[in-house]
């Protein structure tokens, strides 16, 4: 196991996005009763909000049927798998301290910061911008560990 914490820490982290992912994804695959679901949610609003006649009201609801039932839900599931299987690969690597995992995580994460900066231009938000600085400093703090261990290694052959 390796002994950096804060290694441990990234791998702990992105293993619990890894599980957050596999139960969305698994949720949006398996949603088979949409349906069933799409009409218990218009019965309670209608209860509820008391607005069934309302033209925001439908309009929101046809947006929402629209979502549900299109193949963006499976598509999104599916996506969530498998980002999922990646993030689950480089969290178990670098924790059990495979050289290899910390690499494939710091390509990884870094592959994703330019479309991060993307989303965050066209729609800035704090959560955006506190994600770019953990994604930044994860990649920034695993190339200088790598860094130092290929130094310490080429040391250590001479």
């Amino acid at each position: 196991m390796h002994s950096n914490k804060y290694l441990r820490t990234i791998a702990l982290y992105k293993i619990a996005k890894g599980c957050a992912l596999i139960f969305i994804g698994v949720s949006l695959l398996f949603v088979d009763s949409r349906d069933a679901w799409y009409q218990a949610v218009i019965e309670w609003l209608d209860d509820e909000l008391m607005l069934p006649h309302g033209k925001v009201f439908h309009w929101l609801l046809s947006k929402v049927e629209t979502f549900l039932l299109g193949d963006a839900v499976r598509s999104t599931g599916v996506l969530a798998l498998i980002y999922s299987v990646v993030l689950w690969i480089e969290g178990v690597g670098v924790y059990l301290g495979q050289r290899w995992a910390e690499w494939f995580m710091v390509v990884a994460t870094a592959s994703l910061i330019p479309l991060e900066i993307y989303h965050l231009v066209h729609k800035p938000t704090i959560v955006k911008v506190m994600v770019i600085l953990a994604n930044s400093t994860i990649v920034w703090y695993l190339w200088r560990t790598l860094h130092k261990k290929s130094e310490e290694e080429k040391a250590a052959k001479n």
